[in-house]
């Protein structure tokens, strides 16, 4: 007898189907009905006021009626449209939102799904051994970076030139969500504002139109672009390596090293991240890699060494 293998984590799935299903698909289904039938119950009204006014002798009760609507149809639209574009952003915060967890849950699969490949294949690999060396005995073991990652926010990718490290795709959804958010409620308000208000807009009010909406959603966005952007250049023609606006040269690098670190978390937790810093042969160190995953961390680890054709040392890493 064979018993189905299911991993419980993937049983958590399990919480927000339940919600989506028993609790915001029904409750939309309720707000549309809703919504609709005011969409037709306005437009009734605006379909009675253009009748009346087409009587060539309106009597007594239809010049009431008529005063009524026109006081009330305005205001209902008025409504009606705030209404509206409240459901726009609303529909495009969760878009964003279903776009982003399922980003995020697809390029965790994928990456799993690579290190566990039959295709990766075992490298055997020798560390340098620091403590044979002058300026291995000199140089510092503790983190070049104070922040780090549990999971790999940064990659080696190849490039025309050569290799450059830039945010993986796992934080390229992250902080493009937050941009996308925050886009969203901010041109939609502006629309909104332009539709049903008569006030010129000022620079007073745009600005408050631009902080009370997704202004501040839209910033953090992109700042954390510009923060996760390329941060180094790796030029295999020209034998360069652009770092910390610096630029070395492969015969300037004299070693890498490869370090733990241990990252005091809050509500997410403690965890360990690590760092691959360049080591010139003045002993200076430069940050190459810092984030959490150590099996994509020694993967790009091992290439680099072989690029610039130096030892590796390690602290307590393997």
């Amino acid at each position: 007898m064979k018993f189905l293998k299911v991993k419980l984590s993937w049983l958590f799935l399990l919480i927000p189907i339940g919600v989506l299903v028993f609790v915001i698909i029904p409750e939309a289904q309720i707000k549309y009905t809703t919504f609709n039938n005011k969409q037709i119950a306005f437009q009734q009204d605006v379909d009675r006021l253009d009748s009346l006014k087409r009587l060539a002798a309106p009597k007594k009760k239809d010049l009431y009626v008529i005063k009524k609507l026109e006081t009330i149809l305005p205001i209902h639209e008025r409504v009606y449209q705030q209404e509206l574009f409240l459901y726009y952003k609303t529909g495009g915060m969760l878009f964003v939102l279903v776009f982003m967890r399922v980003g995020m849950i697809g390029f965790s699969y994928i990456s799993r799904k690579k290190k566990s490949s039959s295709k990766n294949k075992k490298i055997d690999f020798t560390f340098g051994n620091p403590e044979m060396d002058i300026i291995g005995q000199q140089i510092p073991w503790g983190a070049l970076e104070e922040s780090g990652s549990n999971f790999a926010s940064e990659v080696l990718k190849k490039t025309i030139n050569g290799y450059k490290i830039t945010s993986s795709s796992f934080t390229k959804v992250f902080v493009w969500s937050f941009l996308l958010i925050g886009l969203n409620y901010m041109v939609i308000s502006f629309v909104e504002f332009y539709q049903i208000h008569d006030v010129p807009l000022t620079l007073m009010k745009g600005g408050k139109i631009f902080f009370t909406s997704g202004g501040i959603f839209l910033l953090i966005g992109l700042i954390l672009v510009f923060m996760f952007s390329p941060k180094v250049y790796v030029n295999t023609q020209k034998r360069k390596v652009i770092v910390d606006g610096e630029i070395l040269t492969f015969k300037q690098i004299y070693a890498l090293q490869v370090l733990e670190k241990f990252i005091e978390g809050n509500s997410s937790g403690s965890y360990l991240s690590y760092e691959l810093n360049i080591i010139t042969h003045n002993g200076d160190r430069y940050n190459l890699l810092n984030h959490g995953d150590k099996d994509y961390m020694l993967s790009d680890m091992i290439k680099l060494s072989s690029l610039f054709k130096v030892p590796v040392w390690n602290r307590g890493v393997v």
